[in-house]
Protein backbone atom coordinates (compact mmCIF):
# COMPACT_ATOMS: atom_id res chain seq x y z
CA UNK A 1 0.00 0.00 0.00
CA UNK A 2 2.71 2.76 1.11
CA UNK A 3 4.66 1.98 -2.50
CA UNK A 4 1.26 2.76 -4.74
CA UNK A 5 0.69 5.91 -2.62
CA UNK A 6 4.38 7.89 -3.32
CA UNK A 7 3.34 8.34 -6.84
CA UNK A 8 0.08 10.09 -6.10
CA UNK A 9 1.95 12.58 -3.74
CA UNK A 10 4.46 13.46 -6.24
CA UNK A 11 1.87 14.11 -8.98
CA UNK A 12 -0.33 16.16 -6.56
CA UNK A 13 2.87 18.14 -5.28
CA UNK A 14 4.14 18.53 -9.26
CA UNK A 15 0.50 20.03 -10.17
CA UNK A 16 0.41 22.14 -7.31
CA UNK A 17 4.40 23.55 -7.89
CA UNK A 18 3.10 24.09 -11.36
CA UNK A 19 -0.14 26.09 -10.67
CA UNK A 20 1.97 28.07 -8.03
CA UNK A 21 5.30 28.69 -10.38
CA UNK A 22 4.08 31.79 -12.34
CA UNK A 23 2.88 33.98 -9.34
CA UNK A 24 6.28 32.68 -7.60
CA UNK A 25 8.25 34.06 -10.50
CA UNK A 26 6.48 37.43 -10.76
CA UNK A 27 7.49 37.98 -6.90
CA UNK A 28 10.78 36.80 -7.98
CA UNK A 29 11.52 39.17 -10.88
CA UNK A 30 9.95 42.12 -8.34
CA UNK A 31 12.44 40.74 -6.15
CA UNK A 32 15.34 41.12 -8.32
CA UNK A 33 14.16 44.63 -9.73
CA UNK A 34 14.01 46.43 -6.46
CA UNK A 35 17.73 44.98 -5.52
CA UNK A 36 18.73 45.85 -8.83
CA UNK A 37 17.05 49.43 -8.21
CA UNK A 38 18.13 49.93 -5.45
CA UNK A 39 21.81 49.27 -5.85
CA UNK A 40 21.74 51.93 -8.48
CA UNK A 41 20.29 54.47 -6.09
CA UNK A 42 22.49 53.63 -3.67
CA UNK A 43 25.75 54.28 -5.93
CA UNK A 44 23.57 57.58 -7.39
CA UNK A 45 22.92 59.06 -4.17
CA UNK A 46 26.79 58.67 -3.49
CA UNK A 47 28.22 60.14 -6.23
CA UNK A 48 25.82 61.71 -8.40
CA UNK A 49 23.00 63.28 -5.90
CA UNK A 50 21.82 66.39 -8.02
CA UNK A 51 21.25 66.05 -11.76
CA UNK A 52 22.05 69.45 -12.58
CA UNK A 53 25.93 69.12 -12.20
CA UNK A 54 26.26 65.48 -13.01
CA UNK A 55 25.37 62.97 -15.35
CA UNK A 56 23.81 59.58 -14.19
CA UNK A 57 21.53 57.77 -16.52
CA UNK A 58 20.89 54.23 -16.32
CA UNK A 59 18.56 51.50 -17.58
CA UNK A 60 18.83 48.35 -17.71
CA UNK A 61 17.44 44.46 -18.69
CA UNK A 62 17.39 40.78 -16.54
CA UNK A 63 18.05 37.89 -19.32
CA UNK A 64 17.76 35.02 -17.34
CA UNK A 65 20.87 34.89 -14.73
CA UNK A 66 22.47 38.25 -16.94
CA UNK A 67 21.92 41.79 -15.68
CA UNK A 68 22.05 44.34 -18.82
CA UNK A 69 23.69 47.86 -17.93
CA UNK A 70 23.09 50.68 -19.98
CA UNK A 71 23.02 54.52 -20.00
CA UNK A 72 25.55 57.56 -20.09
CA UNK A 73 27.59 58.49 -16.21
CA UNK A 74 30.20 61.19 -16.68
CA UNK A 75 32.21 59.76 -13.55
CA UNK A 76 34.21 56.87 -14.44
CA UNK A 77 34.10 55.29 -10.81
CA UNK A 78 30.27 55.13 -11.18
CA UNK A 79 30.27 52.30 -13.66
CA UNK A 80 32.84 50.85 -11.74
CA UNK A 81 30.88 51.19 -8.76
CA UNK A 82 27.55 49.74 -9.86
CA UNK A 83 28.90 46.38 -10.80
CA UNK A 84 30.82 46.26 -7.55
CA UNK A 85 27.06 47.14 -5.96
CA UNK A 86 24.77 44.46 -7.91
CA UNK A 87 27.45 41.99 -7.25
CA UNK A 88 27.05 42.54 -3.69
CA UNK A 89 23.42 42.10 -4.22
CA UNK A 90 23.93 38.63 -5.05
CA UNK A 91 24.00 38.77 -9.13
CA UNK A 92 27.44 37.79 -10.83
CA UNK A 93 26.76 37.85 -14.58
CA UNK A 94 26.72 41.36 -15.19
CA UNK A 95 27.17 43.07 -18.84
CA UNK A 96 28.11 46.43 -18.37
CA UNK A 97 27.33 48.69 -21.54
CA UNK A 98 27.22 51.80 -20.01
CA UNK A 99 28.95 54.56 -21.84
CA UNK A 100 31.45 57.31 -19.65
CA UNK A 101 31.28 60.93 -20.89
CA UNK A 102 32.74 62.61 -22.77
CA UNK A 103 31.83 60.32 -25.29
CA UNK A 104 34.37 58.45 -27.13
CA UNK A 105 32.85 60.16 -30.83
CA UNK A 106 34.12 63.24 -29.95
CA UNK A 107 37.97 62.19 -29.66
CA UNK A 108 40.51 64.25 -28.66
CA UNK A 109 37.85 67.50 -28.33
CA UNK A 110 36.57 67.47 -25.41
CA UNK A 111 36.70 71.00 -24.22
CA UNK A 112 35.39 74.15 -25.94
CA UNK A 113 35.98 78.20 -24.73
CA UNK A 114 32.49 80.23 -25.27
CA UNK A 115 32.86 82.63 -28.50
CA UNK A 116 29.90 84.82 -28.36
CA UNK A 117 29.20 87.68 -25.79
CA UNK A 118 26.33 85.82 -24.16
CA UNK A 119 25.52 81.81 -24.75
CA UNK A 120 22.74 80.18 -23.82
CA UNK A 121 22.75 76.67 -22.33
CA UNK A 122 19.37 74.97 -22.49
CA UNK A 123 17.40 72.11 -21.12
CA UNK A 124 17.08 70.13 -24.58
CA UNK A 125 19.36 70.45 -27.81
CA UNK A 126 16.64 72.76 -29.35
CA UNK A 127 16.31 76.60 -29.37
CA UNK A 128 12.63 76.39 -28.31
CA UNK A 129 13.64 74.61 -24.57
CA UNK A 130 13.99 76.42 -21.39
CA UNK A 131 17.18 78.40 -20.68
CA UNK A 132 18.62 76.78 -17.61
CA UNK A 133 21.94 78.92 -17.45
CA UNK A 134 24.54 81.52 -19.11
CA UNK A 135 28.05 81.64 -20.22
CA UNK A 136 30.15 84.38 -21.23
CA UNK A 137 32.92 84.68 -23.71
CA UNK A 138 35.71 83.40 -22.52
CA UNK A 139 34.70 80.56 -20.26
CA UNK A 140 35.52 77.45 -20.66
CA UNK A 141 33.47 74.43 -21.04
CA UNK A 142 33.50 70.39 -20.95
CA UNK A 143 31.84 68.85 -23.75
CA UNK A 144 30.60 65.44 -23.31
CA UNK A 145 28.18 64.78 -25.90
CA UNK A 146 27.09 65.56 -29.36
CA UNK A 147 23.59 65.67 -30.99
CA UNK A 148 22.98 66.81 -34.51
CA UNK A 149 24.06 70.72 -34.26
CA UNK A 150 23.95 70.43 -30.60
CA UNK A 151 26.23 69.52 -28.31
CA UNK A 152 26.04 68.63 -23.96
CA UNK A 153 28.52 70.92 -22.31
CA UNK A 154 29.62 71.64 -18.43
CA UNK A 155 30.25 74.99 -17.26
CA UNK A 156 33.10 75.47 -14.81
CA UNK A 157 30.53 74.93 -11.76
CA UNK A 158 29.55 72.08 -13.40
CA UNK A 159 26.11 73.06 -14.49
CA UNK A 160 24.97 71.00 -17.43
CA UNK A 161 22.80 71.86 -20.77
CA UNK A 162 22.56 71.90 -24.17
CA UNK A 163 24.47 74.96 -26.41
CA UNK A 164 24.61 75.06 -29.54
CA UNK A 165 27.08 74.43 -31.55
CA UNK A 166 28.16 78.02 -32.94
CA UNK A 167 27.98 79.37 -29.70
CA UNK A 168 31.60 78.02 -28.72
CA UNK A 169 34.88 77.19 -30.25
CA UNK A 170 35.71 72.85 -29.66
CA UNK A 171 39.00 72.63 -28.37
CA UNK A 172 41.47 69.66 -27.45
CA UNK A 173 43.40 69.88 -24.22
CA UNK A 174 46.37 71.64 -25.26
CA UNK A 175 44.57 74.32 -27.16
CA UNK A 176 42.42 74.83 -23.96
CA UNK A 177 45.94 75.29 -22.14
CA UNK A 178 47.06 78.13 -24.56
CA UNK A 179 43.85 79.72 -24.44
CA UNK A 180 43.92 79.63 -20.83
CA UNK A 181 48.13 80.53 -20.59
CA UNK A 182 47.57 83.77 -23.07
CA UNK A 183 47.40 87.07 -22.33
CA UNK A 184 43.26 88.22 -22.05
CA UNK A 185 41.78 91.46 -21.16
CA UNK A 186 38.62 91.08 -19.30
CA UNK A 187 35.64 93.72 -20.34
CA UNK A 188 34.40 96.10 -17.09
CA UNK A 189 31.82 97.78 -18.59
CA UNK A 190 28.16 96.61 -19.25
CA UNK A 191 28.26 96.28 -23.01
CA UNK A 192 30.61 97.30 -26.06
CA UNK A 193 32.16 96.51 -29.10
CA UNK A 194 35.04 94.94 -30.81
CA UNK A 195 35.60 96.46 -34.21
CA UNK A 196 37.74 95.67 -37.23
CA UNK A 197 39.45 98.75 -37.39
CA UNK A 198 40.63 101.56 -34.38
CA UNK A 199 37.27 103.21 -35.15
CA UNK A 200 33.69 102.93 -34.18
CA UNK A 201 32.60 103.74 -37.89
CA UNK A 202 34.25 100.20 -39.15
CA UNK A 203 32.59 97.14 -39.45
CA UNK A 204 32.10 95.44 -35.69
CA UNK A 205 33.52 91.93 -35.31
CA UNK A 206 31.50 91.27 -31.89
CA UNK A 207 29.54 92.80 -28.99
CA UNK A 208 31.25 92.14 -25.39
CA UNK A 209 29.54 92.16 -22.42
CA UNK A 210 31.01 92.51 -18.71
CA UNK A 211 32.83 90.09 -17.86
CA UNK A 212 33.64 88.63 -21.18
CA UNK A 213 37.63 87.46 -21.46
CA UNK A 214 39.29 87.74 -25.14
CA UNK A 215 43.23 87.58 -25.83
CA UNK A 216 45.54 90.11 -26.99
CA UNK A 217 48.30 90.92 -28.21
CA UNK A 218 49.09 94.69 -27.01
CA UNK A 219 47.70 98.35 -27.05
CA UNK A 220 47.45 100.61 -30.06
CA UNK A 221 47.11 104.37 -28.89
CA UNK A 222 43.16 104.64 -27.20
CA UNK A 223 42.72 100.62 -28.66
CA UNK A 224 43.04 97.50 -27.35
CA UNK A 225 43.86 94.68 -30.50
CA UNK A 226 42.03 91.18 -29.45
CA UNK A 227 41.07 88.02 -30.44
CA UNK A 228 38.16 85.96 -29.76
CA UNK A 229 38.55 82.35 -28.77
CA UNK A 230 37.54 81.62 -32.64
CA UNK A 231 40.68 83.75 -33.43
CA UNK A 232 38.49 86.14 -34.97
CA UNK A 233 40.49 89.59 -34.33
CA UNK A 234 39.35 93.29 -34.10
CA UNK A 235 39.91 96.48 -31.46
CA UNK A 236 38.47 97.10 -29.02
CA UNK A 237 38.55 100.86 -26.89
CA UNK A 238 40.94 100.65 -24.03
CA UNK A 239 38.36 102.47 -21.65
CA UNK A 240 36.05 99.28 -21.96
CA UNK A 241 38.55 96.74 -20.27
CA UNK A 242 41.50 96.12 -18.43
CA UNK A 243 44.09 93.14 -17.57
CA UNK A 244 42.77 90.38 -16.74
CA UNK A 245 45.40 89.22 -14.70
CA UNK A 246 45.90 93.01 -12.57
CA UNK A 247 41.90 92.91 -12.60
CA UNK A 248 41.88 88.95 -10.99
CA UNK A 249 44.45 90.21 -8.42
CA UNK A 250 42.91 93.20 -7.55
CA UNK A 251 39.70 91.48 -6.23
CA UNK A 252 38.74 91.54 -2.32
CA UNK A 253 36.17 89.75 -1.13
CA UNK A 254 34.18 92.49 1.04
CA UNK A 255 30.86 92.89 2.02
CA UNK A 256 31.07 96.99 0.43
CA UNK A 257 32.41 95.48 -2.85
CA UNK A 258 29.54 92.86 -3.37
CA UNK A 259 27.01 96.03 -2.60
CA UNK A 260 28.56 98.28 -4.86
CA UNK A 261 28.76 95.64 -7.49
CA UNK A 262 25.18 94.72 -7.03
CA UNK A 263 24.53 98.15 -7.17
CA UNK A 264 25.64 98.55 -10.94
CA UNK A 265 22.96 96.28 -12.00
CA UNK A 266 19.35 98.05 -10.64
CA UNK A 267 17.14 98.08 -13.39
CA UNK A 268 18.44 95.03 -15.43
CA UNK A 269 15.49 93.49 -16.06
CA UNK A 270 14.72 89.27 -15.04
CA UNK A 271 15.41 86.69 -17.33
CA UNK A 272 14.89 83.45 -16.67
CA UNK A 273 18.52 81.71 -16.50
CA UNK A 274 20.16 84.64 -17.04
CA UNK A 275 23.83 85.43 -15.36
CA UNK A 276 24.63 88.28 -17.15
CA UNK A 277 24.34 91.97 -17.72
CA UNK A 278 21.76 90.99 -20.69
CA UNK A 279 19.42 89.96 -17.27
CA UNK A 280 19.18 88.28 -14.30
CA UNK A 281 17.83 85.31 -12.60
CA UNK A 282 18.02 86.05 -8.55
CA UNK A 283 20.56 83.00 -8.10
CA UNK A 284 22.06 84.33 -11.10
CA UNK A 285 22.30 87.76 -10.27
CA UNK A 286 24.66 86.65 -6.89
CA UNK A 287 26.30 84.68 -9.30
CA UNK A 288 27.60 87.16 -11.14
CA UNK A 289 28.63 89.30 -8.26
CA UNK A 290 30.26 87.14 -6.33
CA UNK A 291 32.33 86.51 -9.31
CA UNK A 292 33.18 89.59 -10.22
CA UNK A 293 34.51 89.91 -6.15
CA UNK A 294 36.43 86.91 -6.78
CA UNK A 295 33.95 84.11 -5.74
CA UNK A 296 32.70 81.25 -7.85
CA UNK A 297 29.43 80.24 -6.23
CA UNK A 298 27.25 77.26 -7.41
CA UNK A 299 24.61 78.28 -9.96
CA UNK A 300 21.22 77.79 -8.26
CA UNK A 301 19.62 79.21 -5.00
CA UNK A 302 18.88 75.78 -3.51
CA UNK A 303 22.76 75.22 -4.11
CA UNK A 304 24.20 78.66 -3.00
CA UNK A 305 22.21 77.78 0.51
CA UNK A 306 24.65 74.66 1.04
CA UNK A 307 27.62 77.26 0.63
CA UNK A 308 29.10 79.40 3.56
CA UNK A 309 27.91 79.45 7.32
CA UNK A 310 24.47 79.94 8.69
CA UNK A 311 23.81 83.34 10.16
CA UNK A 312 20.80 83.91 12.91
CA UNK A 313 19.55 86.88 11.88
CA UNK A 314 17.75 87.41 14.98
CA UNK A 315 14.46 89.38 15.17
CA UNK A 316 15.08 92.39 13.22
CA UNK A 317 17.51 90.95 10.95
CA UNK A 318 20.57 93.08 13.49
CA UNK A 319 22.99 89.88 12.89
CA UNK A 320 23.20 90.31 9.46
CA UNK A 321 25.87 92.14 7.54
CA UNK A 322 26.81 93.34 4.01
CA UNK A 323 27.19 91.21 1.68
CA UNK A 324 25.10 87.92 3.30
CA UNK A 325 23.19 86.05 1.30
CA UNK A 326 19.01 85.79 2.30
CA UNK A 327 17.11 82.41 0.82
CA UNK A 328 13.04 82.21 0.62
CA UNK A 329 11.13 79.87 -0.09
CA UNK A 330 8.80 77.85 1.97
CA UNK A 331 10.27 76.87 5.62
CA UNK A 332 10.80 72.64 6.56
CA UNK A 333 7.56 71.26 8.56
CA UNK A 334 7.11 67.59 9.76
CA UNK A 335 5.29 67.17 6.58
CA UNK A 336 7.35 69.08 4.17
CA UNK A 337 11.13 69.49 3.51
CA UNK A 338 12.64 72.90 3.10
CA UNK A 339 12.31 74.92 -0.33
CA UNK A 340 14.73 77.34 -1.39
CA UNK A 341 13.26 79.49 -4.68
CA UNK A 342 14.61 82.95 -4.33
CA UNK A 343 18.24 84.53 -3.12
CA UNK A 344 19.07 88.27 -2.60
CA UNK A 345 22.05 89.95 -1.34
CA UNK A 346 22.16 91.84 2.05
CA UNK A 347 23.03 95.53 2.04
CA UNK A 348 22.56 97.15 5.68
CA UNK A 349 19.67 98.71 7.65
CA UNK A 350 17.57 95.69 6.84
CA UNK A 351 17.69 96.58 3.03
CA UNK A 352 18.13 93.87 0.04
CA UNK A 353 18.85 93.61 -3.38
CA UNK A 354 17.49 90.91 -5.55
CA UNK A 355 16.50 90.04 -9.41
CA UNK A 356 12.72 90.06 -9.19
CA UNK A 357 10.56 91.59 -12.36
CA UNK A 358 13.99 93.68 -12.38
CA UNK A 359 16.89 93.82 -10.39
CA UNK A 360 15.93 96.49 -7.56
CA UNK A 361 16.09 96.76 -3.71
CA UNK A 362 13.57 95.99 -1.12
CA UNK A 363 13.20 96.67 2.38
CA UNK A 364 12.69 93.66 5.05
CA UNK A 365 11.26 96.54 7.72
CA UNK A 366 7.55 96.71 7.42
CA UNK A 367 7.53 100.54 7.92
CA UNK A 368 9.93 100.93 5.50
CA UNK A 369 8.10 102.58 1.90
CA UNK A 370 9.57 99.41 0.06
CA UNK A 371 8.67 97.02 2.34
CA UNK A 372 8.36 93.76 0.14
CA UNK A 373 5.90 91.71 2.03
CA UNK A 374 5.86 88.71 -0.12
CA UNK A 375 9.25 87.98 0.71
CA UNK A 376 9.78 89.13 3.63
CA UNK A 377 6.81 86.21 4.76
CA UNK A 378 8.66 83.77 3.02
CA UNK A 379 12.09 84.32 4.48
CA UNK A 380 13.88 81.24 5.35
CA UNK A 381 16.88 81.32 6.13
CA UNK A 382 20.67 83.47 6.03
CA UNK A 383 24.02 82.70 5.01
CA UNK A 384 27.30 84.19 5.33
CA UNK A 385 30.00 83.57 1.99
CA UNK A 386 32.41 86.05 2.87
CA UNK A 387 35.29 85.48 4.78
Amino acid sequence: MPSRKLPILFLLFFVSATVASPANALAFAAQEDLRIRNAIESVRQELAPDRRVAVFDISWEVHGTQVLLSGEVDNPDASERLGAELREAGFSDIRNNIVVLPHPGLGHNTHGVVRVSVAQMRSEPRFTSEIVTQVIMGTPLRVLKRQRGWFYVQSPDNYLGWMSAGLFQQMDTHQLETWKASDKVIVTEYHGMVYEETSTSSLPVSNVSMGNRLRTSGQHGDWVSVALPDDRTGFIHSDLVSSYAQWKESRELTGDNIARTARKFIGIPYLWGGTSTKGFDCSGLTKLVFWLNGMDLSRDASQQILMGEHVDPGPRFENLKTGDLLFFGRTATTDTPERIVHVGIYLDNREFIHASYLVRINSLDPEAPHFDRYEYNRFVRARRLLP
